[in-house]
């Protein structure tokens, strides 16, 4: 995750992770929000698949990455408040696909709402750079 640029661009920061799991959070910012005032559904999409993508790298080997192959995330309300905070597990791990959810809420005036679920279709290989 410290490597990941494009997410400091966003915002996004870790919260802790073990193994199969992850956590992350975002700051809501103008930034992070579409025309109509609500976090941009890009955004949710992106804080979704790293943070499963983070929760399946604890699974694999310090020369494997994972990388998405596929997701389906639902949008379940609009995405309001101060904060977002993204919980990912591991639901399937193996030795070249990793499957993992993600939940991501919005905190707003001391509540929760579950805003969005995705499931993430990981894929387990050497990183890129080795291949060249």
């Amino acid at each position: 995750m410290n490597d990941a640029n494009f997410l400091k661009t966003v915002g996004i920061e870790m919260i802790d992770f073990d193994k199969g799991s992850c956590r992350t959070c975002l700051e809501i910012k103008k930034k992070h929000l579409q025309q109509d005032g609500i976090v941009h559904a890009g955004v949710l999409a992106t804080m979704a698949d790293h943070t499963a993508g983070a929760a399946g790298c604890t699974l694999v080997s310090d020369d494997e990455i994972v990388l998405s192959v596929e997701f389906k995330i639902n949008f379940l309300r609009p995405a309001i408040g101060e904060m977002l905070e993204c919980k990912a597990k591991v639901l399937k791990p193996g030795r070249t696909i990793i499957v993992a959810e993600s939940e991501i809420e919005a905190l707003s005036g001391g509540k929760r709402k579950l805003v969005s679920k995705a499931t993430v279709t990981l894929a387990v290989t050497k990183p890129l750079m080795d291949r060249v």
